[in-house]
């Protein structure tokens, strides 16, 4: 079988929980999927930033990717050329394009546009509105990474539930000792308190913050660390940090990092605290998971789904809520250490192996 996989919506460098997600889905496939030959379409930067994926190459996107409309054409004009001789054609980017080679599989990440339009400029809103239900009205399988994206899907876009798979991520190795070593030193020192996420209104990083400044009153060498690119609430929530924070000794914005001192930070962290209120998957929960991380995450949308029993789980508005628990987590030793025992557990049925089979299976499905 002969599967082309579209990525040709991931901007190389621009990079957000739908890329990691497809991309360490991707991956699984590769190590994992007999009998399936992959070819993949993306933009040209995007095989020299993962060279690991040039062997595949099915398609190099040409021009100016970094711009929606342009892309949006050329998965239209462009892609089904390099897609005819596919068995099958998946497209990560959740959305099928309005001219496209079948059968067809699609990922819906989440319907978050439907949901909550608020959180998309006026112009993607109405585009997503419009796309999304014609999309899972074409593709033959429907792809979803929780089975709460999927009770969403079918039920907000009439989908047939038959046609709807639940396929997680596959997760790598666990951080080795030297990525841990890459964390700045003057942070190992302290109680790390970690939070890594586009600034995104829906992430949800004020309450954190406000609720960060409760703890330091009980845990005076906390700090928060946020790792992410900046999203449409970056000035206010730096404008936050400055306010409880204006000699910089609570916060820590690093911005976007590459993914080896990310696997750092979560290996190194006492707590991923993860406030966002609403998620398709929340991969970062599941990696702090693996690293031996303790878990304290918002009670909202997918993530109790994906924490299981192996996290603290909390209303994603209450500052007095996430004080308390976070405390409870740094400074009790025990709950820390079954907190990661149960997680580490929790991670295992995310494997790369078990990924991989869920997908291959939505494949043959069309078939």
């Amino acid at each position: 079988m002969r599967v082309v996989v579209n990525c040709s919506f991931v901007v190389p460098g621009v990079v957000g929980g739908t890329e990691e997600f497809s991309l360490r889905l991707l991956r699984s496939v590769l190590a994992h999927g007999a009998g399936v030959e992959i070819g993949v379409v993306a933009q040209r930067a995007f095989f020299d930033l993962y060279p690991d994926l040039a062997g595949h190459v099915a398609g190099r996107l040409r021009g100016p990717g970094a711009l929606r409309p342009y892309r949006v054409a050329a998965e239209s004009l462009w892609l089904p050329a390099q897609t005819r001789a596919a068995d099958v054609t998946h497209h990560f980017g959740g959305r099928v394009p309005t001219r496209h080679s079948r059968p067809a599989v699609v990922t819906v990440h989440d319907i978050q546009p439907l949901d909550h339009p608020e959180n998309f400029s006026a112009t993607k809103a109405a585009f997503l509105a419009r796309s999304l239900p014609r999309t899972v009205r074409e593709a033959a399988i429907v792809c979803t990474p929780t089975r709460w994206v999927a009770d969403r899907v079918v039920e907000r876009l009439a989908v047939d539930p038959a046609k709807v798979r639940v396929v997680g991520p596959g997760l790598g190795p666990r951080p080795t000792v030297s990525q841990r070593d890459r964390v700045p030193r003057e942070l190992r020192h302290r109680r790390i308190v970690l939070f890594p996420a586009i600034t995104h209104p829906h992430k949800n990083h004020l309450t954190l913050i406000e609720a960060m400044d409760r703890v330091r009153d009980r845990v005076p060498d906390v700090v928060l660390v946020l790792t992410g690119g900046r999203g449409a609430a970056d000035l206010e929530v730096r404008e936050a940090g400055a306010r409880v924070d204006p000699e910089g000794t609570l916060v820590r914005h690093l911005g976007r990092v590459d993914e080896s001192l990310l696997r750092g930070l979560l290996a190194e962290a006492h707590v991923l605290a993860f406030p966002s209120r609403y998620e398709g998957f929340g991969l970062p929960v599941l990696e702090a998971m693996q690293a031996g991380t303790a878990v304290v995450a918002a009670a909202s949308t997918c993530i109790p789904e994906v924490v299981g029993d192996a996290g603290v789980l909390v209303d994603p508005d209450d500052v007095e809520g996430w004080a308390d628990r976070i405390v409870a987590v740094l400074e009790d030793d025990e709950q820390r250490a079954r907190l990661a025992m149960a997680g580490a557990l929790r991670a295992e049925e995310f494997g790369p192996q078990q990924a991989a089979v869920g997908l291959v299976d939505a494949w043959r499905a069309c078939l």
